[in-house]
Formats: structure tokens, sequence, C-alpha cells
């Protein structure tokens, strides 16, 4: 049965898969920074801002790769991976893990709003980085598997699939929070 989530052409899918790769190397390469920069004692507000770039990609990310839902209210200009298969027999579906939709929520409500709700300053709040790229990263691997080329900007899809391929992500469940 064919997706009929929301009317986008095969030109705007064509051009938004541009910012697609955009945010898999954003995201991708803030990952492998953060690994490489364990957090320090002090303060370090390069360190904190890579940090929330990478937690802001992961959401975008996230929220692409669940799809529209009451929670995850889309406007008109929205993009989701459903989108890339509105015409073809359901070979994707969106993948709604509840752990990634609390974290985009997280990252939405404490980390990009300042808000009486927050529950640390944001130099003190923990982030389950390598939770949520375990899972997002599986998540992407399984769109960019099976969404047709003909939507995607040339050569988007085999340098997305690279970035993922070659990432290393600790097995371990590490929580991790800005320098204060």
């Amino acid at each position: 049965m064919p997706n009929k989530s929301k009317s986008i052409s095969d030109d705007e899918l064509y051009a938004s898969s541009r910012f697609f790769v955009y945010h898999v190397k954003m995201y991708v390469e803030t990952l492998i920074w953060l690994k490489e920069h364990p957090r320090p004692e002090n303060w370090d507000t390069v360190r904190n801002a890579i940090l929330e770039d990478h937690l802001v990609h992961a959401r975008v990310l996230i929220n692409f790769i669940s799809g529209p839902s009451a929670k995850n209210k889309p406007r008109n200009t929205d993009v989701f991976a459903t989108n890339y298969f509105y015409e073809s027999i359901n070979i994707f579906a969106p993948i709604p893990d509840p752990f990634l939709i609390n974290q985009a929520k997280n990252i939405g409500g404490q980390l990009v709003h300042l808000t009486i709700n927050s529950t640390k300053l944001k130099s003190e709040q923990e982030w389950p980085i390598y939770e949520i790229a375990n899972k997002l990263i599986l998540a992407l691997k399984e769109f960019l598997r099976v969404v047709p080329e003909t939507k995607l900007t040339e050569n988007i899809k085999n340098e997305s699939l690279l970035l993922l391929e070659n990432l290393f992500i600790p097995p371990i469940h590490y929580l991790e929070k800005p320098s204060t």
C-alpha cells in the first residue's frame, strides 16, 4: 500500500536529501569528536558547543526517522523518511523507538529552550549519546538500505552509508554531560 503521509514532490525530496546528508555528517563527526575529547573537570566552551550541536543533529535525525506523530507534529515543510516512499509498496515504516523519541523530546525540551522546567543547568545535564547512537545509526542504515536512489541527490546514499559504516560506537551506555 502506498504511503500517503504527505505530498512532497520528487524534486523537493531530491533537494532535501542534501540536508539529510549534512545532518548525518554533522552527527557522525561530532560523535567522533566527543569520543576523542573526554569531558574535562573544568568548563569547556568548545566541547559544550559541540555536544549541544551533536544533540540537535540527533534530534533532527530521530524526528526524520520516527515520522510524524501526535507528539512530533510536522510543519508543512517538514520531510520525514516515510515521504521517500509515498508511491512505493510499504517497504519502509517509521521507526518509532520509544527511547529515541523520548531523547528527542528531552533535547527539544531541556536543551534548546530556556524554561523553568529544566531539571538541571545545561552544563550539568547528562545525555546517553552512545545509546542514542547505537539505536539511531541502525535506523538510519535501514532507511538508506531501502530508499530509492532516484529520490536522492547523486551519491548521497553511498556517502551517508560510508559515514555510518565506518563509525565505531562503544558498546557501553555512557552518560555524557557538558563540562561544568
